[in-house]
């Protein structure tokens, strides 16, 4: 397994900030957050501040991913995703997304699923509209030799392995994957990792590593938050061994939200932290 950072995690960083950040930091690559289409940002009113006024993500264009490409590689590491958000049936942006990572000579883009929160309809409704948006996926990332990969994300239709995998299954899993956000799992969504990890076999495409953890709010619930990389409910050694006995040998993206330390401080932090796991050089 190989160590990169998804820029979502760097939100005050400018695009050649966080190139510097994460090479002096040792990481090997980075996945680039790619600008939403107005109006497609997950919610109206995104509850984590790293969604507002993000400076470390790549405009929707093609040239200007080229030359964020060039960049990255000049400073040693490699592109290894671009993560866009593209509602379900929007084709243009899918494929202008995937036009990007060509240029970009990037293998890989991030999709999500509806998210609960912004519709009325029913999960058997947003299920078949996303089945039959992914064979549009499947069929234009075998066109452009891009893998489109799902995200496990809470609040989303596929906030679990077993129901992301619903998805993608009938996928043939060179064009289609899941991204395996263990992060996200805190949230909604966890099932046992051995389990899942199997469950999603070939598809698995990717990781997105970061920690949260369960706390009690004024009123006496419990609510999820997003913890350091060593202090949450993931036991993250555990979990990148069973990665390794199930064979995955791809890139984990550290994508920490916390707000315990800055984004830059963070990006410092969990670098020594893997590095003291010994699982970066």
């Amino acid at each position: 397994m190989r160590f990169s950072v998804a820029t979502i995690s760097l939100p005050a960083l400018d695009i050649s900030e966080s190139i510097a950040d994460i090479a002096a930091a040792g990481f090997g690559g980075v996945e680039w957050r790619v600008e939403p289409r107005p109006g497609s940002i997950p919610d109206p009113q995104p509850a984590h501040p790293f969604l507002v006024d993000h400076r470390s993500t790549l405009p929707l264009d093609v040239a200007a991913a080229e030359s964020v490409a060039e960049k990255t590689r000049a400073a040693g590491l490699e592109v290894v995703g671009l993560a866009p958000y593209i509602e379900v049936g929007d084709t243009s942006t899918l494929r202008l997304a995937c036009e990007m990572a060509v240029a970009a000579g990037t293998g890989q883009i991030r999709l999500q699923a509806p998210r609960i929160s912004r519709t009325n309809k029913p999960y058997s409704v947003l299920y078949e509209e996303t089945v039959a948006f992914f064979a549009d996926v499947a069929a234009t990332a075998k066109e452009t030799g891009v893998r489109a990969l799902l995200e496990i994300h809470h609040n989303t239709i596929c906030s679990s392995a077993a129901l992301a995998h619903r998805v993608v299954a009938r996928f043939d899993p060179a064009h289609v994957g899941v991204i395996y956000d263990v992060g996200n799992l805190v949230f909604e969504g966890y099932e046992a990792h051995e389990i899942a990890l199997d469950l999603l076999g070939d598809h698995l495409g990717h990781v997105h590593l970061k920690n949260a953890a369960h706390f009690r709010s004024p009123g006496g619930s419990w609510r999820p938050g997003w913890t350091p990389l060593e202090d949450g409910e993931v036991d993250v050694p555990r979990v990148l061994g069973l990665l390794r006995e199930h064979g995955y040998r791809g890139w984990v993206s550290v994508e920490d939200m916390s707000l315990d330390r800055t984004p830059r401080a963070a990006l410092r932090h969990n670098a020594a932290q893997l590095r003291e796991w010994g699982l970066l050089r």
